[in-house]
């Protein structure tokens, strides 16, 4: 069995070696599928034909070299980098913002896995919500939280020391959970920016610590769209995901782990 799809510049072709694989009833459901599946592709690597030209050029990251709770935390004006890597940049700020709005859209209980600069952490400051719930594991950052919690002094901020996956029962419930961690180990899963296409972990967590009302947002690295198997894992433990774009963006030359001017935001809710 094959499907084949051809475009001026490209040609691809999807054949199954194992004849009960995609047993579909009729060979003409399963040749609708795969079908299908050759189009998408073609029509996905032409979409990036027209835009990975304006891609900034990265640099490759550098291996893990210590432990990450005790990793160095240095902070610049534009910058966090830990162990050499760039946890996060100035850039994110309008992405951080748009995610922010989503989950602190009812003003109430917030999670926020991983502090880095604390630029979201500010901005749900600044919208106002009832508590504030931060999970973080390095050392120089969490004293650089500190120093940021002391300029909320009458404010619900709380810390919960350690990784969120070491850290599970610590939790409550909460109205908003924004999830932008940065991998902490060299074997660590990468979806969905990364070569790795594997269900986040942390999507039944989050599913399972939200309110019925609640919205999950999540750090994505999806330029324009969101993929198949994205979308499959968030209705996996959401009944509504919806997606907006962030335009904009201006990662530096040089930047790891984004190249493009947009990114899609998710707001997934009614939790499963």
């Amino acid at each position: 069995m094959k499907a084949e799809h051809s475009d001026s510049r490209l040609s691809l072709s999807i054949e199954l070696v194992d004849d009960r694989f995609v047993p579909a009833p009729t060979e003409d459901q399963r040749n609708l599928v795969l079908e299908r599946v050759a189009n998408e592709a073609v029509a996905e690597l032409v979409h990036l034909d027209g835009i990975a030209g304006d891609f900034v050029p990265n640099i490759p990251s550098s291996p893990y070299t210590q432990d990450w709770a005790d990793a160095p935390a240095v902070y610049t004006e534009s910058e966090l980098l830990i162990d050499g890597h760039q946890v996060m940049q100035e850039w994110e700020a309008p992405l951080m913002k748009a995610m922010v709005e989503r989950t602190a859209a009812t003003h109430g209980d917030v999670l926020e896995i991983g502090f880095g600069m604390g630029i979201s952490a500010s901005y749900f400051q600044e919208l106002g919500v009832r508590s504030h719930t931060i999970v973080e594991v390095n050392e120089g950052v969490i004293a650089e939280f500190e120093r940021w919690r002391a300029g909320y002094p009458d404010r619900d901020i709380r810390l919960i020391r350690g990784l969120w996956q070491d850290t599970v029962n610590q939790l409550g419930e909460y109205d908003g959970v924004l999830y932008d961690p940065y991998p902490t180990s060299d074997d660590e899963g990468d979806f969905p920016g990364g070569s790795s296409i594997n269900e986040d972990p942390f999507y039944a967590v989050a599913a399972g610590v939200l309110r019925p009302t609640g919205v999950f947002s999540h750090y994505t690295d999806e330029i324009d769209s969101l993929s198949r198997p994205h979308q499959r894992f968030l209705l996996d433990h959401f009944d509504r995901v919806e997606v907006a774009l962030v335009r904009g963006l201006a990662p530096p030359p040089g930047c790891r782990y984004f190249w493009s001017d947009t990114m899609v935001v998710v707001s997934a809710t009614h939790p499963r």
